[in-house]
């Protein structure tokens, strides 16, 4: 498929099949797309050594990060070819600590899609549903100006 004519939910597909590569971000903050749907998103999140605080937990900024990126993906999943997204305004509380070694998943589904404007949450959870943080997001559709 040529990628630059694709939906974002046929994009994000193929990234998650492997068709495509990954982010560079995806390698700085360990992320894997699992699961997508229109208005779903699973990324699994591995935080390691290099996302340690002076105090040694995860830093606050992996959280963030990884729920910007699944928070997001919900957006991706409802444009059509040659439109984009941008973050509006992103809201992250977490509430316990996160291990490095450890995979999570950070989930995120479609709260409301206006004509340009997305809202959506996510959570970021471990194996048992544990929830370790969690986010809403507001989301503008770019949509590019006729010649």
């Amino acid at each position: 498929m040529d990628m630059q004519h694709a939906t974002g939910l046929e994009f994000l597909t193929a990234l998650k099949n492997g068709e495509i590569a990954a982010s560079a971000m995806a390698q700085t903050i360990p992320m894997k797309l699992v699961e997508v749907e229109r208005g779903y998103i699973v990324y699994e999140v591995s935080p390691d050594q290099r996302h340690l605080n002076i105090q040694g937990g995860v830093h606050g900024g992996f959280c963030a990060t990884a729920l910007d990126t699944a928070t997001g993906g919900v957006a991706h999943t409802l444009i059509d070819a040659n439109e984009g997204y941008g973050t509006i305004d992103l809201n992250v509380k977490m509430t316990r600590p996160m291990q490095s070694g450890f995979t999570y998943r950070a989930v995120a589904k479609l709260i409301n899609a206006g004509r340009n404007i997305v809202i959506s949450e996510g959570k970021i959870v471990d194996e048992n549903n544990k929830v370790y943080a969690f986010a809403s997001a507001t989301l503008m559709i770019l949509r590019k100006k006729s010649s």
